[in-house]
């Protein structure tokens, strides 16, 4: 029992950094360019969010972040339905406002989605990573991207909260590259926040 408590002990502690393979280069550029095209709301943002979801489905799987990995699946599927939604709207198309209700409901749903696969990964994964946080990170990127398909603006909100635990958690797993892009994701995301409010409260 001591020596399981002092394994389980240095599973939390910080992997030695490791430095940034070609595949993690191609997947920050994709992600940024992603997220800039999708702060002026271009359909190709989408695009490249297909391409950074299949680099770093990759990655994810090689660090034993399975919970994330699968995201990526999911992501590149909502991804095909986002540059559909998107490339059939106006060029100067406003964002929308949930309804609180709504939000509330998405929020509970992605939580409970995390408990239910962290606990599930935990018992068939063997080399899993943080299981629980993970797969919760996992159900509110899944909410978070849902929103950006439907033009909605709390995704920017969804996304500054997510991309800041995650910052830490790369941290630990010594993907310093992939902690680094999640910082200026930080801030992209609320500049993308700010920039769909504006024309949102002219029309108002």
């Amino acid at each position: 029992m001591r020596e399981m408590r002092y394994h389980a002990f240095l599973r939390l502690l910080p992997e030695k950094p490791q430095g940034m393979s070609p595949i993690e280069i191609l997947a920050i550029i994709a992600s940024l360019g992603g997220v800039v095209l999708s702060m002026a709301k271009k359909s190709l943002a989408w695009v490249c969010n297909i391409i950074a979801s299949g680099l770093y489905g990759y990655i994810f799987y090689q660090n034993g972040l399975y919970s994330d990995m699968e995201l990526q699946g999911f992501f590149i599927l909502m991804a095909i339905y986002g540059w559909w939604t998107w490339s059939r709207s106006e060029p100067d198309w406003v964002a929308e406002k949930s309804r609180r209700s709504t939000l509330f409901t998405g929020l509970a749903v992605a939580l409970l989605f995390g408990a239910g696969s962290g606990f599930l990964h935990q018992q068939y994964f063997l080399s899993v990573s943080f299981p629980f946080l993970d797969a919760t990170l996992t159900g509110l990127s899944i909410y978070g991207t849902w929103l950006a398909t439907r033009r909605k603006i709390e995704n920017w909100i969804v996304w500054i909260g997510v991309d800041i635990v995650y910052v830490g958690m790369y941290v630990n797993k010594g993907l310093w590259g992939t902690a680094a892009l999640y910082l200026v994701f930080i801030a992209l995301a609320l500049k993308g926040y700010i920039d769909w409010l504006k024309p949102l409260k002219n029309r108002d």
